[in-house]
């Protein structure tokens, strides 16, 4: 355990009121500085946070420094902050830091000297990418490490003196719920006990058991495992892949970011390298020891690269279309909201009219109206319209400038593949097609497209409330469509999408296409995918699911996770949606559709607007609104236990005795210790 503080400054005629964070990563960072700023707002009662959680804090599992120097965040240096500035549209006071580029400029400089030694500490190849690194440069996860944890000790030394923060390096595998007024019991995996009167779990990605599907897999490679190897879904740093041989071909099922870290680690981590060619294309250079990958998915294509370049025309902000009077004009007519019917339509016309803005103000050769023109009858017509298809047609000649969502989700639907060598090559063509409209600079609309996704995937959930959809629609706000903004926004770097063409013409890599089924094949005693076109199903000795596992309280390997969904404490969204269930105050609905005061859950396993563990800088960004959000809901909560307390000391003992049924001896001390720590 790593003690940050202690209990020493407590008054000791004050019981103080305890929080604990199932999780110490990003998401847990952030809510946590949101929690410290609003409480330096004014005077606070004492108050004791515990987080918990088996990974460094700050960085948390996804973000240690204990992996490849290779792998790489989506996003530029400049584009990640942990900080709530000016822009942020949020009750608490906003408390202004440095983005990670920023911070690297400031250690450039001499400042944070307890960073600079860590970084020295860790590896050489930090402090040759602390000096290489550009503004627009995609940082290394490791290096991102380094800025999650400066950013955790930065929060921790603004703290008020009675705030005590207290890290476990443990996990937790148990919740006791006590009676009202009594602290709950917390049981984690070394033994020992720990008590809170409020309790937020922020994991993040945790592990599945395996599902069906991959039982069977597992089993088949189970019954020959001297020649089949199966590697499941999971996060690509904790797979081993060692079993895979050179030379030897590979089925992957995904083409995601963890197909990106797969490849990569396949490759230059084998000990390749790439080498750029005087004409400026990319060549690699094997090492002899990586194997050949057959990688297909549901689309069949890679997510779409980061955009190069900036925006050329005129610039908006805000939203246009998709703006809480049009929700409430909706409501009018629909009791609850279904996000494919009424919010999409909102969404796609406003990216759309970031789109079309960048591509008529920049870009003027290639359309026939004007942009005030354009922009007055695009105003007027409903996206799922012949309106809205005869002005564009009227507009933008060329169909290829023309937005089509259906055609960009699904970039194949229309395409009738004839063998296997045409769907390896359309598959090519796309990937260079998407390069040139990305990465080349010269069509700044995508960027347009980008920001307007971008905004209003950071305004939905400012303009609808949870409880306003339909159990359908906030299963696609959860699904679908952060799957498509993913897709579309949040892909990897363009320098990746170029090394996987360069790995396609040395022949490591082939495409098999969309809807391509894995399984196996009892006959050929090996692994099969069948492809879209009903040729020849294509086999190997060995299959990976490059993708997370699915969250599902039904399959979770979490210990929490399990133990309070077997007692309906925790409810997942749906069968469609595996997500936890919270409402619009981020507390956790049970099984009867009932919610406790003192639970509350956010991150990648619940469901609800998604908003990740840090965004852009000025960009009022979700994070931010949300952590803010969260962290005044837990320090109401705060305030209502603490009422509960009496201003002298409440002998706790009673709770613990309550629950002796339950503990054992060594339990039943462990939580007599905690109390006497607490009351001295």
């Amino acid at each position: 355990m790593g003690r940050l503080s202690n209990l020493a400054g407590f008054p000791q005629h004050h019981t103080p009121t305890t929080v604990l964070f199932v999780g110490g990563g990003p998401r847990a960072a952030l809510v946590l500085e949101r929690l410290i700023a609003n409480r330096n707002a004014g005077p606070q009662p004492p108050l004791q946070v515990h987080l918990v959680d088996p990974y460094p804090v700050g960085a948390g599992r996804i973000w240690r420094t204990e992996q490849s120097g290779l792998l790489k965040l989506n996003s530029m240096a400049m584009d990640v902050s942990m900080f709530t500035d000016e822009s942020v549209q949020c009750a608490g006071p906003p408390i202004p830091g440095p983005s990670l580029w920023e911070w690297v400029c400031q250690l450039r400089a001499g400042s944070h000297r307890q960073s600079a030694a860590a970084i020295r500490a860790d590896t050489p190849e930090l402090l040759t990418e602390i000096t290489a690194l550009r503004a627009d440069s995609f940082p290394t996860r490791r290096l991102q490490s380094h800025y999650l944890q400066w950013f955790f000790e930065r929060i921790i030394a603004t703290k008020d003196p009675h705030l005590h923060v207290e890290f476990h390096r443990d996990t937790v595998s148990n919740i006791l719920e006590s009676d009202i007024g009594d602290r709950h019991l917390i049981e984690v995996a070394s033994g020992q006990h720990l008590s809170a009167d409020i309790v937020l779990l922020a994991q993040g990605h945790v592990e599945a058991r395996p599902n069906s599907v991959s039982l069977a897999l597992e089993a088949a490679a189970a019954k020959d495992p001297e020649r089949l190897t199966y590697i499941p879904p999971a996060y690509t740093t904790d797979s081993d892949f060692t079993k895979l041989k050179p030379g030897q071909d590979v089925l992957v099922s995904g083409m995601g970011l963890a197909f990106v870290d797969l490849f990569v680690l396949l490759t230059e981590g084998r000990g390749g390298c790439f080498d750029r060619q005087a004409d400026g294309t990319l060549r690699y250079v094997p090492s002899g020891r990586e194997p050949r990958l057959l990688v297909g998915s549901r689309r069949g294509v890679p997510y779409r690269s980061k955009i190069r370049g900036s925006l050329q025309g005129t610039t908006g902000a805000g939203q246009r279309f998709l703006t809480r009077q049009a929700i409430e004009e909706l409501l009018l007519s629909h009791s609850l909201l279904d996000f494919r019917a009424h919010l999409w339509p909102l969404v796609a016309k406003d990216a759309a009219y970031s789109y079309y803005r960048e591509l008529f103000t920049a870009h003027p050769h290639r359309v026939t109206l004007s942009w005030e023109e354009f922009e007055e009858g695009f105003a007027r017509v409903d996206w799922y319209s012949r309106e809205r298809s005869d002005l564009e047609i009227l507009a933008i000649p060329e169909a290829r400038y023309r937005l089509d969502f259906e055609a960009l989700d699904h970039p194949f639907a229309t395409t009738r593949f004839t063998d296997a060598t045409h769907i390896h090559e359309t598959i090519v063509q796309h990937i260079d097609s998407d390069l040139r409209l990305r990465d080349s600079g010269e069509h700044s609309e995508t960027l347009g497209l980008f920001m307007g996704l971008l905004g209003s995937y950071m305004a939905l959930g400012q303009v609808v409330k949870l409880d306003e959809l339909t159990p359908t629609g906030r299963v696609d706000l959860s699904g679908w469509w952060h799957g498509f903004f993913s897709y579309v926004d949040s892909g990897p770097p363009a320098d990746r999408l170029h090394q996987l063409l360069a790995l396609e013409r040395v022949g490591l890599i082939r495409f098999l296409g969309p809807d391509v089924r894995f399984g196996f094949n009892e006959q050929s005693g090996k692994f099969a995918a069948v492809t879209a076109y009903g040729g020849d199903p294509v086999s190997a000795h060995a299959l990976v699911e490059a993708r997370l596992p699915t969250p599902s309280l039904a399959t979770t390997a979490d210990p929490l996770l399990a133990a309070l969904s077997r007692r309906g404490i925790i409810s997942q969204e749906s069968s469609d949606s595996t997500k936890i269930r919270v409402d619009a105050c981020h507390r956790i609905i049970d099984r009867a559709g009932k919610t406790r005061p003192w639970l509350f859950a956010v991150g990648a396993g619940v469901a609800g607007f998604s908003a990740g563990a840090f965004s852009r800088p000025h960009s009022n960004a979700a994070p931010f609104r949300d952590s803010d959000a969260l962290a005044r809901e837990i320090l109401s909560a705060v305030s209502q236990a603490g009422a509960q307390l009496e201003p002298t000391m409440r002998p706790e003992s009673h709770a613990v005795f309550s629950r002796a049924p339950q503990l054992s001896a060594i339990a039943l001390l462990a939580s007599l210790d905690s109390v006497h720590r607490y009351l001295g």
